[in-house]
């Protein structure tokens, strides 16, 4: 792999404006030539603008090789240049080639994101922005700084150490390496926590948190330890292997408000954890997706009776998403994500359902609906309101962040859900457990560079309550 002269890039990079603008160029095959049946020979691939990133890197994520003999120069590169943005580490990544008596050269043109994030934090507690609002209470709020590395030594690892204070008390660290072998296949993740607060979520109660504070005492501390081992065969499937341990402690003062919020209402509950997930991934965006599909299924063990662990839970998770383009700008969207649990009991602090996440029903942000098993169905009409256009903002003088991408969708949305508890329901007067759940309404999205994603929803529920609501991540 040899990098290309300056002359080179700029000859390439004036092709790939002209190409890309809609002229054709003596230089380069149309489109109707180069989805063709003329075979094209690969004679050498050139990438240009990875300062930091190591080649291997990039190459890891293309449909082609060197070497190879290609059919539909289009299609193979767009999958590709979907890939290369898919790892998360590229503002923009163009892919285009020179023709060559023996073969095509193909050129790789990427701009680099900025990797390095020394950021102070200010995040908001609740369960999501929405609920926060209704009370705009500043001590309910985390702050502190993290150092977040991408790309740590430009191999795709990722170093993350955090500080939080205010409400919760967390100390955090990460480590991410992709490829520990050469074929560039198995990986290892670390990860280590802990953390403090003087306020618990004591039960759930009609459908909403019930909070207990003592402001002078720490009402729950927990710690937690993973070694995760990754294996990705191909470009689009993964199998994960994590094995873990965590640690809960809570005060008499818990278990007194509710007995069932550890096992055997005891005051700690200790576990390990051994967790195994399948995923395949062609979504064309994993932020924001438009066209594509994903799969996963988790199967999880909390606790070993071997081991004398106080807990024994099982779990198994799996998720289904469907993205279509329809024309005319138009996207569909689909989603459906069910849980099941083993028969054991299950403490209050380890039954969660819809209302944590990204799990909810649209039109219900303000409940949280715990149970055992669930199932949850997600729909989105989408209309391309302003397609992906750039700002280059020469105030900036950062030039990784100078050039901002931006686009706009409004769609329509219809969620359902069914949550089925047989232990704390009948308790606590919860409604929406054991009961059909619909939502469904109208919004808009914003979304630009750095996986930023920013939702405006008007939405309905079952009860007849609407409200703006507002999100941070895609809906599906």
């Amino acid at each position: 792999m040899r990098r290309p002269g300056r002359s080179e890039i700029l000859l390439v990079y004036l092709f790939a404006v002209t190409i890309f603008s809609g002229f054709p160029s003596f230089a380069f095959s149309s489109s109707d030539s180069a989805s063709s049946s003329t075979p094209y020979f690969v004679k050498e691939i050139i990438l240009a603008g990875n300062k930091t990133t190591k080649d291997f890197v990039i190459l890891r994520e293309l449909t082609f090789r060197q070497g190879d003999t290609l059919k539909s120069l289009d299609s193979t590169f767009k999958k590709s240049k979907e890939n290369i943005l898919n790892t998360s580490l590229f503002h923009t990544a163009d892919i285009t080639w020179l023709a060559d008596p023996d073969g095509i050269k193909v050129y790789i043109l990427l701009t680099e994101r900025w990797y390095i994030f020394p950021v102070p934090i200010f995040e908001v507690v609740d369960r999501n922005f929405n609920e926060w609002w209704k009370t705009k209470d500043f001590s309910r709020v985390n702050y502190g700084a993290y150092l977040y590395w991408n790309n740590f030594r430009g191999r795709n690892e990722t170093v993350s150490l955090a500080i939080r204070l205010g409400y919760t008390q967390r100390f955090s660290l990460y480590y991410e390496i992709p490829f520990i072998n050469i074929r560039q296949r198995a990986g290892l993740i670390f990860a280590a926590s802990y953390s403090r607060n003087k306020e618990v979520a004591r039960s759930t109660e009609n459908d909403t948190l019930v909070y207990l504070k003592l402001p002078d005492e720490y009402l729950r501390k927990e710690q937690a330890y993973s070694v995760q081992y990754t294996y990705r065969p191909d470009l689009y499937a993964s199998h994960l292997l994590e094995a873990g341990f965590r640690r809960i402690d809570v005060t008499d003062t818990v278990i007194a408000a509710n007995p069932d919020f550890l096992a055997n209402a005891q005051t700690r509950e200790k576990y390990f954890i051994l967790r195994y997930a399948y995923r395949i991934d062609h979504r064309d965006y994993k932020m924001y997706p438009l066209k594509g599909s994903y799969f996963d299924v988790e199967l999880i063990k909390n606790g070993f009776g071997f081991l004398h662990d106080d807990i024994d839970l099982t779990f198994l998770a799996s998720t289904y998403k469907k993205f279509f383009e329809l024309g005319s700008k138009f996207y569909f969207g689909t989603a459906v994500k069910g849980k099941l649990s083993g028969s054991a009991f299950q403490p209050y602090y380890n039954t969660r359902a819809l209302g944590y996440g990204k799990d909810f029903v649209r039109g219900y942000e303000y409940y949280v609906t715990d149970g055992q098993n669930y199932g949850l169905a997600k729909a989105n009409l989408k209309y391309e309101l302003i397609s992906k256009k750039v700002v280059h903002a020469s105030f900036i003088p950062l030039s990784k962040f100078a050039t901002i991408p931006y686009a706009f969708y409004v769609n329509l949305f219809a969620d359902g859900a069914y949550v089925h508890d047989d232990q704390f329901a009948d308790i606590h007067g919860n409604r929406l457990p054991n009961s059909w759940l619909t939502g469904y309404g109208a919004g808009i999205d914003f979304v630009s560079y750095y996986d930023i994603v920013f939702r405006f929803e008007y939405s309905f529920n079952k009860f007849g309550e609407s409200g703006i609501f507002i999100h941070f991540t895609a809906s599906i």
